[in-house]
């Protein structure tokens, strides 16, 4: 079967491959569509998470099931299911958490071995919308580490790319007001409006009940830490930078909090997914399959149009 290979040395191939062989308790899923995410890229780049080449990536897929025919999405992370974590209702921190995609071949291929538990309907969403409930799964498990500071004060959210505007469909979905949504493209920024920010400029001003930054980069996390009033929650989603840097005296002083953000919790992905239909997916640009070592090169070389904000592969009709 054909799927896209990372095979190293910052390079990904269309590749055939020997088709997967379900084991004890999964269940084969032909894929349908399946989306880029920056995970892939730093996966390919040889920074953080670390896949061992050949692997197929892909970690956000929707497909049917080759024995019932349904139509499901699938929750890529894997969990042991007897650490504290998993005992916890933590799952996403298992402490063997493995990650399809990643640990083990993933989405970016016709078809895909999956534990039976991982897969969740895909409902009334679009196969758009279904490729998309990992994002919007980990945009809502970041607002709800923020959700207890929000008040009636300003939101911000840093990066208008797919995870800030999935925060930013999620939050207005909680019915958060007076949501601040920067970027440095224009392009981007418009799409934040039609999402329905309150305002969207190139950076960051003023003080926020809240700061979500969904880009990762060691500004962008200055910014989210320092820009939150007094009691008030920066939420780091973003994993562009290996680095973190901002003086502690002011994070002291207003007992500001900076919480990490990672995955969603198993019944976070199920209820992601049951937003999935009211998702407005203009922003996503979807390509054929024989596109995608095309398309993947050139999102490493960052030379796609402005307004790809997120790129998904149809493997199949």
């Amino acid at each position: 079967m054909k799927a896209l290979v990372y095979v190293g040395d910052a390079t990904v191939r269309q590749l055939e491959v020997p088709a997967p062989r379900p084991g004890s308790g999964e269940v084969m899923v032909r894929v349908l569509q399946a989306g880029v995410c920056g995970t892939d890229m730093c996966v390919v780049r040889d920074e953080r998470p670390k896949a061992e080449a050949p692997m197929t990536l892909g970690h956000e897929f929707v497909g049917l099931r080759e024995d019932t025919g349904e139509r499901v999405i699938v929750n890529p992370l894997l969990a042991c299911g007897c650490c504290r974590a998993c005992g916890e209702g933590r799952a996403h921190l298992c402490e063997r958490r493995q990650v399809i995609g990643v640990h083990r071949d993933g989405g970016f291929a016709e078809a895909v071995a999956v534990p039976e538990g991982n897969l969740v309907p895909a409902g009334h969403a679009t196969i758009t919308q279904a490729a998309m409930a990992d994002p919007i799964a980990t945009a809502l498990h970041a607002y709800r580490l923020g959700a207890a500071a929000i008040g009636s004060g300003p939101v911000a959210i840093l990066g208008a790319g797919s995870i800030g505007l999935s925060l930013l469909f999620v939050l207005k979905r909680f019915g958060v007001k007076d949501v601040t949504v920067t970027d440095l493209s224009a392009e981007r920024r418009a799409f934040a409006d039609a999402g329905g920010a309150d305002r969207t400029a190139e950076a960051i001003e003023g003080s926020f009940d809240v700061v979500f930054d969904s880009v990762g980069a060691v500004a962008t996390r200055r910014d989210a830490a320092l820009k939150v009033r007094p009691g008030g929650v920066a939420v780091l989603v973003g994993l562009h930078s290996a680095d973190l840097a901002f003086p502690a005296g002011p994070l002291i002083g207003g007992e500001r909090t900076v919480n990490g953000s990672f995955g969603y919790t198993p019944y976070e992905f199920r209820e992601a997914v049951a937003m999935l239909p009211d998702l407005d997916t203009r922003w996503v640009h979807a390509v054929p399959f024989a596109q995608a070592e095309q398309m993947f090169t050139r999102l490493l070389e960052g030379s796609l149009p402005p307004g790809q904000i997120k790129l998904q592969m149809r493997m199949s009709a």
